[in-house]
């Protein structure tokens, strides 16, 4: 059985401005979108433990597949995408783009689900960036994930109206992942030719709390 995981990011649906002048629309799209604590010039975000920072610039998210599940008045929608879709975690652009049609109505119970790829051997999540050491010394650091779990959001409510577009936002904090992590810790890693692997076989402690955070509710917003 596979496990699902709830969304350990914010994720926000925010309404596009559009206009229809398709007059036999029946429905409106949701398309993902993705930001991470990259900004889109490609400098990362950086987050100080005591007084060592840890810094994430670049990386990739491959994903499988996406499912969206909401109930109307009068039916219950499911609707699957099947793709092979990479996001680039420096600049959050999803290649190929990503999007659900669906009917039109007011929603109750809307439920986003996100599935990582899992078949090869190559990891489906790719982050990496530097640490700096308590001797001062910048070390490469990468963190891998190799699974198909399902990242899954959930929202109370949205309308969706004939011809308008939704997006589904995701953000994708590495930062926040790391947030239990101490300073030692990293200074005391095992170095793979000099870089910090945390993976499943590479200071598997230190993967597993980071793993751990991964677990963390977040509510949909629509707007």
């Amino acid at each position: 059985m596979r496990k699902f995981l709830v969304l350990g990011f914010s994720l926000s649906m925010a309404l596009l401005l559009t206009s229809c002048n398709d007059e036999d629309a029946t429905g409106g799209r949701i398309k993902l979108e993705v930001s991470t604590t990259s900004s889109t010039a490609g400098v990362a975000e950086a987050r100080m433990i005591n007084a060592n920072e840890l810094r994430f610039t670049s990386g990739t998210i491959t994903i499988r597949e996406v499912v969206f599940d909401g109930e109307t008045t009068d039916q219950s929608v499911s609707r699957t995408i099947e793709q092979i879709a990479e996001i680039d975690y420096a600049t959050g652009s999803v290649s190929p783009e990503v999007v659900i049609e669906v009917p039109a109505g007011n929603y109750t119970s809307v439920n986003l689900g996100i599935e990582l790829q899992d078949d090869g051997a190559e990891p489906s999540v790719v982050i990496e960036g530097t640490y700096t050491h308590s001797d001062g010394a910048d070390i490469p650091l990468r963190f891998e994930f190799n699974s198909g779990e399902v990242f899954e959001a959930n929202a109370a409510s949205v309308a969706i109206v004939d011809g308008a577009d939704l997006v589904g936002k995701i953000t994708f904090d590495a930062l926040d992942w790391f947030s239990d992590i101490a300073a030692y810790q990293l200074d005391e890693a095992r170095l793979t030719e000099g870089v910090i692997v945390i993976s499943s076989s590479s200071n598997a402690s230190i993967f597993d709390a980071v793993a751990d955070r991964l677990d963390v509710a977040t509510q949909a917003v629509f707007e």
